[in-house]
C-alpha cells in the first residue's frame, strides 16, 4: 500500500473514531500501570463495583464543584469526551439530551468532561448551553483514573459514591437509561 495512502487512511480512522491516546508504562513485576506523564505514581484505575475517587472539576463560570458534593443527593453520569469527535458529538446529540429532556430525573446529573487538551472555555460554555448540560475541561489524571482512554466514555457514580457502570462508546438512549435507573435503585 502507499505510504500516502496509508497515511491519509490512519488520519482519516483517527479523526472519525475520535480515540484519545494515553501513553502507559507498564511495571510488568508488579503490575502497575504508571501514567507516561508521571511515572513515578500508579495510576489506581477504578472498576465497577468500586469507590469512586473524589475530584474537583471547575465550570465554565468558575464554579468549582467535587464529586463528594453529590453524595447521598444524585447519581453522576460522566461522559469523557473529545470535543472534535464526532462519534462523541452524536451519541450527545441524539441520545444524552433526548434522555435528558424526556426522561431524566431531579436526582441526576450529567457532566461531560472533556479530553481534548486544548479545549477552550467559551467552546465548553457554547456546548453546555446547547445541550443544556455542564462541559468542563478534565485532566489526563482523571482520564486515567477511570480508564477513558477512548471517547466517549460513560461513567455512572450511584449516590454513595460507587461506579456502578463504566464502558467505552456510544450506546442507545434506552440503554443509558436502565443504567442510570440501575444506580438509582
Amino acid at each position: 500500500m502507499d505510504t500516502k495512502v496509508l497515511f491519509s487512511v490512519l488520519l482519516v480512522a483517527g479523526i472519525l473514531g475520535g480515540f484519545s491516546i494515553n501513553e502507559y508504562l507498564i511495571d510488568e513485576e508488579n503490575g502497575n500501570v504508571f501514567s507516561e506523564n508521571n511515572a513515578e505514581e500508579p495510576i489506581e484505575q477504578v472498576e465497577v463495583g468500586n469507590e469512586a475517587p473524589d475530584f474537583a472539576l471547575t465550570d465554565t463560570d468558575g464554579n468549582e464543584f467535587n464529586l463528594s458534593d453529590y453524595e447521598g443527593e444524585k447519581v453522576l453520569v460522566l461522559e469523557f469526551t473529545n470535543m472534535n469527535c464526532g462519534t462523541c458529538k452524536n451519541f450527545e446529540k441524539n441520545e444524552i439530551k433526548s434522555y435528558c429532556n424526556d426522561s431524566m430525573p431531579e436526582d441526576v446529573e450529567v457532566i461531560s468532561v472533556t479530553q481534548t487538551k486544548n479545549a477552550d472555555e467559551s467552546e465548553l460554555a457554547e456546548r453546555t448551553d446547547e445541550m443544556g448540560w455542564r462541559f468542563m475541561k478534565g485532566s489526563s489524571e482523571m482520564t486515567d483514573a477511570f480508564g477513558a482512554d477512548r471517547s466517549p466514555t460513560v461513567v455512572i457514580i450511584d449516590k454513595d459514591g460507587m461506579i456502578t457502570f463504566s464502558e467505552s462508546g456510544p450506546m442507545s438512549k434506552s440503554e443509558l437509561e436502565e443504567k442510570i435507573n440501575s444506580a438509582l435503585e
